[in-house]
């Protein structure tokens, strides 16, 4: 059977995809961009939005831009934010060409971007 241009299963569809094991280690590892992204999400966001990279990258852009920070400080942080987004995209595109590991590659490379935004939320460190 085809769908999609893809070959699937009649009943069981195979996917590859990505998600966050455990959601304590996003806090534990990016705290602060943790705190921005859901302190904005678990007031206004949906209700049982789950807490993993995948969604602080997301969502990342957003909480930036309609945070107290002042604008010095978000234009700073632009090429940052800009790399997550574009690092996400691609793990996404790979993920959806059933390429595990250029996304398990781009995975690394994410989270490798978070961090560097993490350290100029702490003043470039």
């Amino acid at each position: 059977m085809e769908r999609w241009g893809v070959a699937v299963g009649r009943i069981l569809q195979i996917r590859v995809s990505a998600w966050t094991y455990n959601e304590d280690e996003v806090v534990r590892a990016w705290p602060q961009l943790a705190e921005l992204v859901w302190a904005q999400l678990d007031r206004w966001g949906p209700v049982g939005l789950k807490h993993g990279v995948i969604e602080l990258a997301e969502y990342l852009s957003d909480a930036i831009r309609f945070s107290d920070l002042s604008d010095e400080q978000k234009q700073r942080l632009d090429l940052c934010v800009q790399t997550v987004t574009t690092r996400l995209a691609e793990m996404r595109n790979a993920l959806a060409n059933w390429d595990p590991r250029t996304a398990n590659a781009l995975s690394e490379k994410l989270e490798d971007a978070l961090t560097e935004l993490e350290g100029q939320l702490n003043g470039g460190k």
